[in-house]
């Protein structure tokens, strides 16, 4: 990172390290030709950094929190996801210019910015993205509980004592009281609250609002709430200078601002308090928005650190928001889990562990000594059957909940223990097992997909055929030239022993399956793709060379599924997961098993598909099987993330080990792997017996 400047404040340095590359400025130290100088807002290191600036001839940069910061409390330490720099003045300093007035006042705001930011605002008020994002959408009780169904209802929103917003703001032209006057008297008969600042809630700052001598018409809100899911109950808001004033404007309520803050005088609220003239022409929330939240916002990509934009964090802040809020605090008893799988665990499912050995001669009994109750959670890897631990969930009313592996899986294969980056937890059966439903498969036949999830999933489809990313990623893409105008058939084959082939394809044979494409397409050049981990000698499904080539025209290994994909017109498979990267492609698709993703009209099958109740178009298909049904976590920080995040990480690790050097060493890690966990195995073995 090329260096940036220099700074007062060790803790500025530390708090920005991801956006500037700044060095502490003591007593001797050499200042730089045309030095910029940082600091903290209207804090100590801000008046600093002005006052060197001015000593040495250079620039000053005043930072802040940007608008949407981070994934909980700046003051719990939570990373910093966003920052405003400013060079003239400082946002929420209504006493004089700053950058962002100068862009609110100035900026010619064209059609394409507004569109992005019209996008931004409709994403950020349909997920809830506020600026910490800490904090649980308002429940039914709460909502019960502060009448909020039917009434006229009134916010004013307090603040923390002190905040600078406050007092650079003109918030002192109105004490607190004149607010929550104006409040009642302009409001009668409706539900006024007051929302107490979540700094206040958590312990670490003081409120400006003496709660004990509030009026008794007045309901505080005591709980933490997320923001923008309670102004959606709400009508008006009145405020000093509140940023979540502005969240207001976004969501349609009526704003009344009793201090100047960045979004008031621009012709947007109700301001009780003279706007400066150089607040001189009226904007659109669109502008405003556009103003304060992309052009003047800086943001960094919240698994990389790289520089972003808002639209690209956006789906990121809310993967990781959603991911925890929903973090289960429940034990977890995991069965069927070998020693390498517990390593990769945690980031999918938090803490309170409990793995129960594979070896076990009493699963269930081992279990319960270890606190398994009717308040625990059960995991079992794949299709592994536990018969008393079956009945014992039966009879408590306790789910089992199957984990596999995801469609978009590494770099590298499972059976050389690399770990996998999404998985699917599956709390009514599992996708490979078509004899009984499974949670993908709900989806597939009774969700409504929205027009948000369609448009995604179009999107990550697009993706996915650009990058070439498959499930295991391990093979090179090559190029692969046509064969003398003959339609080219592709056969997938897999692992003969794999539970899907066993359930899904009547445990049907590799070589079965090259006679079965050789006699529904006689006159094709027909290629075979034995699958990689047959390759690689790790599981069962070879088919000898010369018996292949009774039936197929040649033989591939080595050569990425995509790069195959994209050159066949049609694809032969069993239940393979190349089968859904080939429809996704548009190919046709001849299945002779029951995959979840047959049946629904985009594929020739050869067998009956149980349970499908409706056709689906790719985009849906897509939408359920990578959007809604798996979970991923980044390469980088084993942080959660979407599914098109996880390709671009793979797509760089993919590129790194292309290179010899480095491909040599991940085989060597491989092999070492899977030789140190065969030799585990019987120690523990021999340990249980």
């Amino acid at each position: 990172m090329k260096f940036d400047g220099y700074s007062s404040s060790i803790n500025l340095i530390k708090n920005v390290k991801y956006f500037y590359n700044i060095k502490k400025i003591l007593q001797f130290t050499f200042v730089c030709k045309e030095p910029t100088f940082y600091g903290w807002g209207r804090k100590e290191s801000g008046k600093k950094a002005i006052e060197l600036s001015t000593k040495f001839n250079g620039k000053f940069k005043l930072l802040e929190d940007g608008f949407i910061r981070s994934v909980g409390l700046g003051v719990d330490g939570a990373k910093l996801l966003s920052i405003v720099e400013d060079d003239i003045g400082i946002y929420y300093d209504a006493t004089s210019q700053s950058r962002l007035e100068k862009i609110l006042s100035e900026h010619k705001f064209d059609n394409e910015l507004l569109q992005e930011s019209k996008w931004c605002i409709d994403f950020i008020t349909t997920h809830n993205i506020s600026k910490y994002n800490n904090a649980p959408n308002i429940s039914k009780n709460l909502i019960q509980k502060y009448e909020l169904e039917n009434s006229n209802n009134i916010l004013i929103i307090a603040q923390t004592d002190g905040d600078a917003s406050l007092v650079y703001g003109l918030g002192d032209k109105f004490s607190t009281a004149d607010v929550i006057d104006a409040a009642i008297k302009e409001n009668p008969n409706s539900n006024i609250l007051l929302k107490i600042h979540p700094d206040v809630l958590s312990g670490k700052k003081k409120s400006d609002i003496n709660i004990s001598n509030l009026d008794s018409k007045i309901k505080i809100i005591a709980e933490d709430i997320n923001p923008i899911s309670l102004l959606k109950h709400i009508n008006k808001v009145y405020t000093k200078t509140s940023g979540m004033g502005f969240e207001a404007l976004m969501c349609g309520c009526e704003c009344v601002c009793f201090g100047m803050p960045f979004y008031a005088g621009w012709g947007l609220s109700d301001d009780r308090v003279q706007a400066p003239s150089r607040r001189n022409r009226t904007l659109s929330i669109e502008e405003l928005f556009a103003g304060a939240y992309i052009l003047y916002a800086k943001y960094i990509d919240a698994y990389t650190g790289q520089n972003t934009t808002l639209k690209r964090v956006l789906p990121q802040i809310n993967t990781l928001k959603n991911a925890r809020l929903n973090e289960c605090k429940k034990q977890k008893f995991l069965f069927g889990f070998s020693v390498w799988k517990r390593k990769f665990m945690k980031p999918f499912l938090g803490e309170n562990l409990n793995y129960i050995s594979v070896f076990s001669k009493n699963p269930l009994k081992s279990a319960l000594k270890a606190g398994l109750d009717t308040n625990s959670l059960v995991y079992i890897w794949g299709k592994k059957e536990y018969l008393e631990l079956q009945k014992w969930c039966d009879e408590n009313s306790v789910s089992i909940i199957r984990v596999e592996d995801g469609f978009i899986r590494s770099v590298g294969l499972g059976s050389d223990l690399t770990r996998p980056y999404s998985l699917v937890f599956d709390d009514v059966g599992i996708y490979f097992d078509t004899t009984s439903p499974s949670r993908l498969e709900n989806i597939l036949n009774y969700h409504k997909f929205s027009s948000s999830e369609l448009e995604a999933a179009k999107k990550l489809k697009d993706i996915l055929i650009d990058s070439k990313i498959s499930k295991y990623n391990d093979d090179k893409d090559g190029i692969i030239l046509s064969k003398n105008g003959k339609k080219i058939a592709l056969v997938i084959g897999q692992v003969e022993d794999d539970a899907s082939v066993r359930i899904g394809a009547d445990g049907m044979k590799n070589i079965e399956l090259l006679e079965q494409a050789r006699l529904n397409s006689p006159n094709s050049h027909i290629i075979y793709k034995p699958h990689p981990d047959v390759v690689s000698g790790n599981r069962i499904g070879l088919v000898d060379i010369d018996q292949a080539l009774k039936y197929c025209d040649e033989v591939l290994e080595g050569v990425s599924m995509p790069t195959l994909l994209d050159l066949a017109d049609e694809i032969h498979t069993m239940t393979s997961t190349s089968g859904l990267e080939a429809i996704l492609r548009g190919k046709r698709v001849i299945c002779y098993g029951r995959p979840f993703w047959a049946g629904w009209g985009l594929s020739d099958d050869k067998k009956p598909q149980p349970r499908r109740y409706r056709s689906l178009s790719s985009d849906e298909l897509v939408a359920g099987a990578y959007l809604l049904y798996p979970k991923y976590v980044h390469p980088i920080n084993l942080k959660p993330c979407n599914a098109s995040d996880l390709i671009l990480a793979l797509q760089e690790q993919r590129a790194k080990l292309q290179k010899p050097v480095n491909a040599l060493l991940h085989k060597i890690k491989s092999l070492y792997a899977r030789v140190g966990q065969k030799i585990l195995y019987i120690v523990l073995f021999m340990v249980k017996r």
